[in-house]
């Protein structure tokens, strides 16, 4: 049988991974915030004992992960974004009508519980945020730009409310569905009222602490953008006499409006 050859591992390709587990690990301790300023290149390969060429490389892996953002001429900054990559999932190599349907699925299962959380943890800041969010989108028409930016920092600012770091994380990753769903949405009547209906029913249960109501305009809010979305399908079906793939569009949501949940 023949001899297993030990792979021989040069410690010096480990260094840049490592320098990058220190950097991170820097930010933490001193309590960095998104927008603070790391130290210089010259004190960073002083303080870890690193070659400018490892401190570059482990700069990358950091940039990767959305860790940090280097401005031309200003220095390194900590990340908006600390840890989420642009694509963290894969997500852009996924089929969209398929994607969408699946971050619909997901929403469903997280954004009632998020909202229970919301309910329990939100504090006045977070109230007072969501209130501005409110008064917004009231004003906003369903063809105006800001109403998918909308959409998408309202229930950014629920996930914050719930204080819980890793779903503030996770829900900009789901968020992507809302600004697909709004397309897809847009020109089915009534669609972008009923989801301010359902946002501001969430806002008023936060306030109230009543996290039942949340929960309940949650899911009706993703039920209600299925339906919307299928309506849509319906209609491009209509205008191209059934020979495109408009019914597969459609019908693709029909598992998730089987779960007994179509009079919603």
């Amino acid at each position: 049988m023949p001899q297993r050859k030990e792979i021989e591992v040069n410690k010096t390709d480990l260094l840049p991974g490592k320098t990058a587990q220190n950097i991170k690990q820097m930010i933490i301790v001193q309590k960095m915030k998104p927008g603070d300023r790391l130290p210089s290149e010259p004190e960073l390969m002083e303080m870890f004992g690193v070659s400018r060429s490892t401190l570059r490389e482990a700069m990358k892996y950091l940039r990767a992960e959305n860790v940090i953002v280097i401005k031309r001429g200003n220095g390194t900054f900590v990340s908006d974004e600390t840890g989420v990559g642009e694509d963290p999932l894969g997500l852009n190599f996924t089929n969209q009508h398929r994607l969408v349907k699946n971050l619909l699925e997901a929403r469903l299962l997280f954004e009632p519980q998020i909202a229970e959380l919301a309910v329990q943890r939100a504090t006045e800041e977070n109230i007072r945020y969501l209130g501005e969010i409110i008064h917004k989108m009231k004003e906003t028409k369903v063809n105006d730009d800001l109403a998918a930016e909308l959409d998408v920092q309202f229930h950014t600012a629920i996930a914050e409310c719930t204080q819980n770091d890793v779903l503030i994380r996770i829900v900009p990753i789901i968020n992507e569905s809302i600004r697909v769903g709004h397309n897809e949405t847009a020109c089915v009547i009534g669609s972008y009222e009923r989801a301010k209906e359902c946002h501001i029913g969430i806002y008023e249960a936060i306030i109230r602490k009543n996290y039942m109501e949340a929960k309940y305009f949650a899911e009706r809010h993703v039920w209600e953008t299925l339906k919307d979305i299928k309506e849509m399908g319906k209609n491009d079906e209509k205008k191209d006499n059934g020979i495109t793939n408009g019914s597969s569009h459609a019908n693709q949501f029909d598992s998730l409006l089987h779960w007994g949940f179509e009079d919603k």
